[in-house]
């Protein structure tokens, strides 16, 4: 009967570190999930897409509720037209849980004060490339004005989505981890100074203030 003899030291030792290295960008690379991936991805197909107030197709153009509401729909989830039911008819979250795939809202005050959702966009996270957008979260949505208008991609970290920044929505099941940015996919950039002072609003607002703008 042959006895089985003990392995090397070294051998062991060599495929112990090559299992760590196979499994390391697995952990230092984690992914949300497939759905949350496609509703991004079929968002980023329309950079470059113009924009057009009460829009609601490709074809003629979008506003920025009928955008989203598109994108969803085309992954199977269902969302109300104008931006504050839609903020009003889905899960609520706090900064720390949002997750690229969650829909991030923006307010105006109207003339008494009150703050209404103006603006709606998909959330995309970390972008980690090179560019205007290193290291900052940016947010996928359909920019009525500015330098930049139609299907854009912007940060979150620019001073108008700073100052009217409102919430996070979520539509999706969470995964539990941030993601990054694949910048490859991005085209259509905001090209207004993310410390802009004095740049134009990106979002046009109505004349009667008391009005939600429905953007």
């Amino acid at each position: 009967m042959n006895r089985l003899l003990p392995l090397p030291k070294k051998i062991i030792v060599a495929a112990f570190i090559l299992a760590v290295c196979i499994a390391l960008p697995l952990i230092a690379a984690p992914k949300v999930s497939d759905e949350r991936q496609k509703l991004i991805d079929y968002g980023l197909t329309f950079q470059g897409t113009r924009y057009v107030y009460g829009g609601s197709k490709p074809e003629s153009g979008f506003d920025c509720s009928g955008f989203v509401s598109y994108v969803a729909n085309g992954c199977g989830i269902k969302l109300a037209r104008q931006t504050s039911l839609m903020y009003a008819s889905i899960d609520h979250i706090d900064e720390e849980e949002r997750e690229p795939g969650d829909l991030i809202f923006f307010a105006v005050k109207g003339g008494d004060g009150r703050s209404r959702i103006s603006h709606v966009g998909i959330y995309l996270g970390l972008y980690t490339d090179e560019g205007k957008f290193k290291d900052k979260r940016v947010f996928l949505h359909a920019a009525s004005d500015g330098p930049s208008t139609g299907v854009i991609v912007s940060s979150i970290d620019e001073k108008y989505w700073k100052d009217h920044f409102y919430g996070y929505g979520r539509i999706m099941k969470p995964t539990g981890i941030e993601d990054q940015v694949d910048g490859d996919k991005i085209t259509a950039i905001d090209e207004t100074p993310l410390d802009d002072q004095e740049g134009e609003d990106p979002v046009q607002q109505p004349e009667n203030t008391n009005m939600s703008a429905e953007k």
